[in-house]
């Protein structure tokens, strides 16, 4: 029981570190990138969860030193039976809390929620700003990054050439289109690619040099490919000629 009482007490004092943590998953997340899983043992969302803790902890303690201040310039506070301050609860070990009644234990918890909520819109907000997103996206998604904010942006819009293992004497189907989607694994390889209006055509090597071969046919409206279908890949980056006449 000892051990249960310490990991739930643990990730109670973890939840603003952890709601850090998820907050910033989910603004990273955008139309075109697919965000990575967390690795293992990630150096980068365990330095999220710490910072995340400390910052929402102290500005809960920072809340309660502000009430106290109030309290005693206004006189315009109610006493109650227990210590609100949950932190003198958690450092004094429940001595001087005063009487733990089910108000008191509401009240606590109450108070280590609304300060992991905090710290999740703080996450939220800082993710946003474009010096931290510039920098997190470069780390996250390295070469991608740029590309990826100026689609954001609705600045441009990326071609994908891409080359399937497929083939028939001497010749791969290739498929071109506008990317919707990416994947990429640790190593910033493209591990997914989805594509919109798609045409297909083959490729051949030849002594000449690749030619490519097309046929008249309608475009396929969307299609996936996976990495282990894929031989090689080519992205090209256009300005979006919408963007320009807005």
């Amino acid at each position: 029981m000892t051990l249960s009482y310490t990991l739930f007490f643990a990730l109670i004092l973890l939840f603003p570190g952890l709601c850090a943590w998820a907050a910033l998953r989910a603004v990273e997340r955008t139309d075109l990138l697919t965000p990575r899983p967390d690795k293992p043992n990630s150096t980068a969302t365990l330095f999220v969860i710490v910072v995340g803790t400390i910052f929402g902890h102290l500005v809960g303690a920072l809340a309660f030193v502000l009430q106290n201040v109030w309290c005693r310039l206004t006189q315009a506070c109610f006493t109650v039976a227990f210590d609100p301050n949950v932190y003198k609860m958690i450092f004094t070990i429940g001595r001087n809390a005063g009487v733990i009644n089910d108000f008191a234990v509401f009240a606590w918890l109450s108070d280590l929620t609304l300060v992991g909520l905090f710290a999740g819109w703080a996450a939220t907000v800082l993710a946003r700003v474009r010096w931290v997103k510039t920098r997190w996206d470069a780390m996250d998604f390295g070469w991608l990054s740029k590309p990826a904010r100026e689609v954001a942006e609705g600045r441009s819009f990326i071609l994908a050439y891409v080359v399937t293992k497929t083939s028939h004497e001497g010749a791969n189907i290739a498929y071109e289109g506008v990317v919707q989607q990416l994947a990429v694994d640790d190593d910033q390889v493209i591990t997914m690619v989805v594509l919109g209006q798609v045409d297909r055509f083959l490729v051949r090597v030849t002594a000449r040099g690749v030619e490519r071969t097309d046929e008249p046919h309608p475009p396929i409206a969307q299609m996936q490919l996976h990495l282990s279908e894929i031989a090689n890949i080519a992205l090209e980056v256009l300005d979006d000629p919408a963007a320009d006449g807005d």
